[in-house]
């Protein structure tokens, strides 16, 4: 495996993070605004620190994708139809989204905006992959519930469509789908289709049988022994 045979994708949330990402050698950093994002709750840029952030990333040969990736409300389309406008006018090097119906807009009315499938959409078939590629999405981020085999199976496909493959392959796991698991909605009224998942899988519930007091949480991911693995199935970004 040759470090060109991949391209790193690290995650960005305020300036000293991206900033750490470029000088550790990430090829491109995902980063949000606060808002429509899925990290919500976290520590986001700001539209107006975008700018330096691009022209930052750019001279270092680092791209920068901006997450949208949240489910998109009604009476949110004039804001984020204005946000789009925004961007257009940037040097943003593509945007992630979750909701199609996001994705149909940028489509038909940001076609210059270059457009990536979140994982929260869960893809993990062909006719996915299709129906994406019909939206004009040049990437997708593979379902992290897919094995080796699937994986390099679709990438093999998306190369025939002209859609890249991203996986994950380090950070948390959910116990649910993503993008379908409305556990931290049922329970605390904070969805994580609209970034703001509290992750009740990680808290503590009564012992099981197998005394294991954490049964929803999972092992985190980490695919350093699976990298070469990955790389020879065909993934474009690794994230």
């Amino acid at each position: 495996m040759t470090r060109d045979q991949f391209e790193l994708l690290a995650p960005g949330g305020d300036l000293d993070s991206i900033k750490a990402a470029i000088a550790a050698g990430a090829d491109a950093i995902y980063c949000g605004l606060d808002r429509f994002n899925a990290r919500n709750r976290a520590t986001n840029l700001t539209l107006d620190n975008l700018n330096g952030v691009l022209t930052l990333a750019h001279q270092h040969s680092c791209k920068i994708f901006l997450t949208l990736n949240v489910l998109i409300l009604e009476s949110e389309i004039p804001a984020i139809v204005r946000l789009l406008s925004q961007l257009n006018t940037t040097k943003i090097d593509g945007v992630i989204v979750q909701d199609l119906g996001l994705a149909y807009i940028l489509k038909h009315h940001f076609p210059d905006l270059d457009v990536h499938a979140s994982t929260q959409l869960n893809t993990h078939n062909e006719g996915q992959i299709l129906f994406l590629n019909q939206l004009t999405v040049s990437r997708v981020n593979l379902s992290r519930e897919l094995n080796i085999d699937e994986i390099k199976h679709l990438a093999q496909f998306g190369r025939e469509h002209n859609v890249m493959m991203e996986v994950f392959v380090h950070g948390s796991y959910c116990i649910g789908f993503s993008g379908i698991c409305y556990i931290s909605s049922a329970r605390n009224g904070a969805s994580g289709n609209r970034g703001r998942c509290s992750q009740p899988c990680r808290e503590q519930y009564e012992t099981t049988k197998t005394g294991n007091n954490y049964p929803l949480n999972m092992k985190d991911n980490s695919a350093f022994g699976d990298l070469k693995a990955l790389a020879d199935a065909g993934v474009y970004s690794l994230k």
